[in-house]
């Protein structure tokens, strides 16, 4: 029976990028420093013809990790990479933490990336029809966003721009991702057992009590007096659009990809351990019942002893690799 592992091992890709290191796009980070988005794409060397693309889109909280997957502790972009002996490609890219810059931007770059790649699919061999996403917890959250905001304008960005391309996808997986951000907030203050710290930037070190439950605030940016876990959850129960901070409120249901669901919705698969510390639970349910309503392709798994990675086990990893191939 599996048990997730008290340490996390390192899971770094068995085999070198086919392309490494492609710049996709100059971004500013919020301090007003140039910034270079890049990505890494495996792909069998000898292919010549366009196949299959799932995009993989590392975790870590909106606040850690790299597309390089050297300090990466999830094992889907080594298993994923592995398929590259079966015609896929699979392409890791770069966005923007939010000590770097606050929401929206992680989205709009991940939303730029897919449009390079089906501007760029002739170099690339992509069918840029044939492009599906995978991630997991903050990942997990930008697959949902690729997935399920297609169509909608105003969370689109025009981040690398090549506008004549949309950054749709055509089939995704979610592991333990949070779907409606300012429910998940009144989850993450309600677990906090001390006193609130008013929040004064996104450093991790600055993050107040018990160190995870406060990312989403500073991702918005709701910093500085008066501005913390709990007050930002009395913000969103009062419902008071007149507030002057109700602006925070409307940036992380923006940012929620419950807010988008329909009929329309590409198949998407989620993913949860019933033991997960950092995202509830319930967040993955919440959005499989929202979509199961709208009539949309969805499906859900969740184990019982699951925690947050850095796998459910390879019976249910294995069945995500599969969903994207058949659908892709």
């Amino acid at each position: 029976m599996y048990q997730s592992p008290k340490v996390k091992p390192l899971c770094p890709p068995e085999k070198k990028p086919r392309f490494e290191d492609i710049p996709y796009t100059d971004v500013t980070l919020k301090d007003g420093t140039p910034y270079t988005l890049k990505l890494d794409i495996y792909q069998d060397p000898q292919q010549t013809e366009p196949g299959p693309c799932i995009v993989y889109i590392f975790g870590g909280g909106w606040s850690w990790g790299e597309y390089k997957q050297v300090t990466q502790k999830a094992v889907y972009c080594r298993d994923l990479v592995r398929l590259t002996n079966q015609g896929y490609t699979i392409v890791c890219p770069d966005y923007r933490l939010i000590s770097q810059s606050l929401f929206p931007a992680c989205v709009h770059d991940v939303k730029g990336c897919i449009r390079f790649l089906k501007a760029n699919a002739e170099r690339f061999h992509i069918d840029p029809n044939r492009i599906g996403a995978l991630g997991n917890s903050a990942g997990g959250h930008l697959a949902a966003m690729l997935a399920l905001s297609q169509g909608h304008p105003e969370i689109e960005g025009d981040v690398g721009g090549n506008p004549a391309y949309d950054s749709s996808v055509k089939a995704a997986c979610l592991f333990y991702a949070p779907a409606d951000l300012p429910r998940e907030v009144l989850l993450n203050a309600a677990k906090m057992d001390q006193e609130p710290v008013d929040l004064t930037g996104t450093e991790v070190e600055n993050l107040s009590n018990d160190n995870a439950n406060s990312i989403l605030a500073l991702a918005i940016g709701y910093t500085g007096p008066g501005h913390n876990m709990k007050t930002l959850s009395e913000l969103i129960q009062k419902g008071d659009t007149t507030d002057p901070d109700w602006k925070y409120v409307e940036l992380l249901k923006l940012m929620s990809p419950i807010q988008y669901v329909s009929k329309e919705c590409p198949p998407v698969c989620l993913f949860h351990g019933g033991s997960d510390p950092l995202v509830d639970p319930s967040e993955t349910e919440h959005l499989y019942q929202a979509l199961t309503r709208a009539g949309a392709d969805a499906t859900m798994i969740e184990y019982s002893w699951g925690g947050h990675g850095p796998s459910l086990g390879p019976e249910i990893d294995q069945f995500a690799y599969t969903f994207l191939m058949n659908r892709l």
